[in-house]
């Protein structure tokens, strides 16, 4: 059972990542955009510290600044999703959300790696 699962894990992070490598892929050969262009990554990046503000205030029981963090944080994203499907299609623009939130995770990560030695 235990093998069975750690098996089925190992299997579904490669699919997931031979997902996002063909639909960058696709989107580069297709349409001439990276959906990991440097905006979108900014934008993720500053999403994150929209999230962080939110959380800030939520915790001083501000939460008319607390949504307003909220709300600037979902319009990042909305930007996000609007400036890939401008660029390629519905079906990439929605997928690649998924790809872009894990790269802003990735990037903040390796951030955080450099700046903490």
């Amino acid at each position: 059972m235990t093998a069975g699962i750690i098996i089925g894990v190992i299997i579904g992070i490669i699919l997931f990542l031979i997902i996002g490598y063909y639909l960058w892929s696709y989107s580069i050969d297709t349409y001439d955009y990276n959906i990991f262009n440097i905006g979108i990554i900014i934008r993720g990046l500053l999403s994150f510290g929209g999230l962080f503000g939110w959380y800030l205030m939520v915790n001083d029981n501000d939460n008319t600044s607390a949504n307003y963090f909220l709300i600037a944080t979902g319009l990042l994203w909305i930007w996000n999703f609007i400036a890939t499907l401008r660029k390629t299609n519905v079906f990439i623009a929605i997928l690649s959300l998924i790809y872009q939130l894990f790269a802003v995770f990735i990037i903040k990560y390796a951030i955080n790696k450099i700046l903490e030695d």
